[in-house]
């Protein structure tokens, strides 16, 4: 008896780890709501109005967003960035989203899944900013 309590215990923490919830909430189609910016000052910005989407199947990731934020009211900076048929992979603890890019592989650390919302951020080394996307699922 004492064995079967052990592996039904086993069996429930495999079945519910982290990863296997990621790989099956990930996939599908994802819009872009909110942008926060983070530069390499520590300052944050916020765009509520960004557009875009992302639609992320078992082996890929597709889509682009673009946003716009107020430096200080001194200037707006428009960014985007593009997922081209990217392949991505998770993390065996199912926490960082590693997406294959022509150039590079981000380290997309993955903030929030659940089947409604996704949030992920990453560091863009070339403009020294943290980026965090949140999204909401496109029924």
């Amino acid at each position: 008896m004492k064995q079967f309590a052990v592996i039904a215990l086993l069996m429930l923490l495999f079945a519910c780890s982290k990863y296997a919830r990621n790989e099956k909430n990930l996939p599908g189609s994802w819009k872009v709501d909110v942008v926060r910016i983070e530069d390499g000052e520590g300052f944050i910005f916020y765009d509520s109005l960004a557009t875009g989407s992302f639609a992320i199947d078992a082996s890929q990731i597709k889509g682009n967003a673009s946003y716009t934020y107020s430096y200080f009211g001194l200037y707006d900076v428009t960014d985007s960035v593009v997922f081209n048929q990217s392949g991505y992979d998770i993390s065996a603890d199912g926490e960082i989203l590693q997406i294959a890019r022509d150039t590079d592989t981000l380290q997309a650390k993955i903030i929030v899944l659940t089947k409604k919302h996704l949030t992920f951020e990453y560091y863009d080394y070339l403009q020294y900013r943290l980026k965090r996307f949140s999204c909401t699922r496109i029924l």
